[in-house]
C-alpha cells in the first residue's frame, strides 16, 4: 500500500504530538527521581543492593530494543506507542506498593521493558516523521524528553511534600495514560507513517566483521552515557547525603537537565562555527570538572550549611549538563559515519554493548557507595567523563552538523532499530 502524504498543518499537528510524546515519556521513566531515598529506605537495601537493583533495569530495556522491531513492523508506532504506554503506566504503580526487594526488582525490570518499547515506538515515530518535513526537527523532539525529565524532578520533589508515593505514582500513571491517549489521533496512523517501507537495502556485517573503530565508540558512549545515569539514579541519595531538605533533593538533577537542554538545543548553531568532535572533547572536560567540582564542594560545604552544598551542586551540575551534551551525539554520529556499515547496524550495536556495559557502572558505583560515601562513588562518571574526551579525541572525523542534530537521545527513548537513517545523504 503506499504511503499516504498529510498536508502540511496536520504534519505540524503530528510534530507537536510527537514532541508531547517525548515530554510525556521522560517525565514517566524519571517521575522516581526525588523518591529514590525512600526506595531504599522502604526495601531496606544498602547501596550496594542498591546497585545490583539498578544494574538490573537495563536488562528490560535490552530487552525491548530486541522486541519492538517486529511489533513495529507488524503493528505501526502509533499502535504500538498507545498500548505499550498503558502497560507501563499500569507496571509504574506497583513500584509504590512492593517492600519485597527481589520482587520490586523483578517489577522495576518490567517497568523498564514496557517503557523502552514505548521509547522505541516514540523515537521510531520522530525519526520517521523527520523524512516527511523538510526542516531538522529531531533535536526539538528530544529535548522535549529533557523537559519532560526536569518537570518530573519538580514534580516528584513537590510531591514529596504533598503526598504519599503511592498516590504520587498513581497520578503520574493516570496523567501519562491520559496525555497518550489524547495525542494519539494526531500521530501517523500505520498506513501512512511508512514504517514497512524503511527497511535496509544493505546487508548486516557479522559482528567480527565490523571495524574496531566501532567497539572504541560504543566504550565512548558508555562514557557519555554513565554520568548522565549516575546523576538520574544517585542525584537524590547525594542531596541526602550533603543533608539537604527533601523539597531540594531533586534540585541537582533538575538543573543538570536544564543544562542538557541548553546543550542540546545549541548544538546546531555551535557546529556552524565549531568542529563536531573539538566541541565534543571541550564539552567532555567541562563536563568531567564540572561535576567534580560540584560534588567535591558540596562535600566539603555539607557539615557547614547543607543549603549551600546543594545550591552550590546545583550550579556546578547545570555546566556539566550542558558539556556533557553533544558528547553522546558524537559517538553515535561517528559510528554512523563508518564506511562499509550500515547505520541502523551501528547505532543498535552501539547502544547494546553502551546499556550491557552500563550495568557493571552501575553495580560498581553502588559498591563504592556502600563501602566510602555517595560523593567518592561519583568518582566513576567523573574518571568516564575524562575517557570519552580522550576517544573523541581518538576517532576524530568529518561529521556534519545535520548528522548531529538527526541523533537520537542517548539515554531517552532508545535508538530506531529498523530503519535506514540518513547515512551520507544531504
Amino acid at each position: 500500500m503506499p504511503v499516504t502524504l498529510r498536508p502540511v498543518a496536520e504534519l505540524a499537528g503530528a510534530q507537536r504530538a510527537s514532541f508531547a510524546s517525548f515530554l510525556l515519556l521522560g517525565h514517566l521513566v524519571l517521575c522516581s527521581i526525588a523518591w529514590v531515598p525512600e526506595y531504599i529506605d522502604r526495601l531496606g537495601v544498602s547501596f550496594a543492593q542498591w546497585g545490583v537493583i539498578l544494574g538490573l533495569a537495563p536488562i528490560g530495556a535490552l530487552s525491548a530494543v530486541i522486541t519492538a522491531p517486529f511489533m513495529i513492523n507488524r503493528f505501526g508506532t502509533s499502535p504500538v506507542m498507545r498500548v505499550t504506554a498503558l502497560l507501563a503506566t499500569v507496571a509504574l504503580v506497583p513500584l509504590g506498593f512492593v517492600t519485597n526487594a527481589p520482587l520490586w526488582t523483578v517489577l522495576n525490570t518490567l517497568f523498564n521493558f514496557l517503557a523502552g518499547l514505548t521509547g522505541v515506538a516514540v523515537n521510531t515515530h520522530g525519526v520517521l516523521l523527520q523524512k516527511k518535513v523538510r526542516e531538522s526537527i529531531l533535536s526539538g523532539l528530544h529535548a522535549g524528553w529533557s523537559i519532560g525529565a526536569v518537570a518530573a524532578a519538580a514534580s516528584g520533589g513537590i510531591a514529596t511534600l504533598l503526598t504519599s508515593l503511592e498516590i504520587y505514582l498513581i497520578t503520574v500513571a493516570l496523567f501519562t495514560l491520559t496525555g497518550f491517549l489524547i495525542i494519539n489521533r494526531f500521530l501517523l496512523k500505520p498506513h501512512e507513517d511508512g514504517h514497512r517501507e524503511e527497511g535496509s537495502t544493505s546487508a548486516r556485517r557479522p559482528l567480527r566483521a565490523l571495524p574496531p573503530r566501532i567497539w572504541l565508540l560504543a566504550f565512548g558512549l558508555l562514557c557519555a552515557v554513565a554520568p548522565e545515569l549516575a546523576v538520574f539514579e544517585w542525584s537524590a541519595v547525594l542531596s541526602r547525603s550533603a543533608g539537604a531538605d527533601v523539597a531540594l533533593r531533586a534540585l541537582p538533577f533538575a538543573t543538570f537537565m536544564v543544562g542538557m537542554i541548553v546543550g542540546r538545543l545549541s548544538i546546531s548553531t555551535l557546529t556552524r562555527r565549531f568542529d563536531v568532535h573539538s566541541m565534543s572533547v571541550a564539552g567532555a572536560l567541562a563536563s568531567g570538572i564540572s561535576m567534580g567540582l560540584g560534588v567535591g564542594g558540596a562535600w566539603v560545604l555539607s557539615p557547614l550549611s547543607p543549603l549551600s552544598a546543594i545550591l552550590w551542586l546545583a550550579g556546578f551540575w547545570s555546566v556539566a549538563g550542558m558539556g556533557l551534551a553533544p558528547v553522546g551525539p558524537t559517538m553515535i554520529s561517528t559510528a554512523s559515519s563508518l564506511p562499509g556499515i550500515m547505520t541502523t547496524q551501528a547505532i543498535a550495536v552501539l547502544s547494546f554493548v553502551a546499556q550491557s556495559m552500563s550495568i557493571v557502572a552501575k553495580i560498581v558505583m553502588g559498591a563504592i557507595a556502600e563501602g566510602s560515601t555517595v560523593f567518592l562513588a561519583f568518582s566513576v562518571p567523573f574518571a568516564m567523563l575524562f575517557l570519552a574526551a580522550i576517544i573523541a579525541n581518538r576517532t576524530s572525523t568529518r561529521v556534519r552538523a545535520r548528522d548531529i542534530q538527526m541523533v537520537p537521545a542517548v539515554t531517552g527513548p532508545l535508538p530506531v532499530v529498523l530503519s535506514e537513517e540518513l547515512n551520507g545523504k544531504p
